[in-house]
């Protein structure tokens, strides 16, 4: 003897084949329509990843532009050719060829230095490269200070001279 009706508690609870297999198909298409929202989500999100890593690439390449714009102008050749765009006719450049630190040694007197050369010919060269020709060329010695010390042991004074040799370099257009 049965005390339930099993398939009258489905046909209760769940309702009839029909309504459970409708039921199920609508479950499987809104899963679906989830899992395709889902997917047009992420592929939104990935694309706008895509387009800020292009953005943050393309802002980068132009910072490294504009550096390498900035640090040609203060080049000899940037500012070559820009005497030459601003329709100067002879361009002068002065350049630093050597530096010359000393110290002199207080009691005992005796004084060091250390000197600090500079190579320009790639300067020259780009500077000619810009359509200048070097018509003259000058050295000079520039003082930049003295450190003077007494002798305990001898007479006199030690003097310690720092200074530079700077060339001025002289061009002129080249037709």
């Amino acid at each position: 003897m049965k005390l339930f009706n099993v398939d009258g508690i489905k046909k209760l609870f769940l309702g009839t084949p029909e309504e459970i297999e409708a039921r199920e198909a609508a479950e499987r298409k809104e899963a679906e329509q989830y899992r395709k929202q889902k997917a047009e989500a992420e592929e939104r999100e990935r694309v706008k990843k895509e387009e800020a890593e292009e953005r943050a690439r393309v802002k980068k390449e132009e910072a490294e532009e504009r550096e390498r714009v900035k640090k040609f102008a203060q080049s000899p050749a940037g500012m070559a050719r820009a005497a030459r765009v601003a329709g100067a006719r002879t361009f002068q450049i002065s350049l630093k060829l050597s530096e010359t630190r000393s110290t002199a040694t207080p009691l005992i007197g005796g004084t060091s230095s250390k000197t600090t050369r500079y190579q320009h010919d790639t300067a020259i060269d780009s500077i000619e490269a810009e359509g200048w020709r070097l018509e003259h060329a000058n050295y000079v010695y520039r003082i930049l200070g003295s450190v003077t010390s007494k002798e305990v042991f001898a007479k006199g004074l030690q003097e310690a001279i720092q200074g530079e040799i700077v060339g001025i370099y002289i061009f002129r257009i080249f037709n």
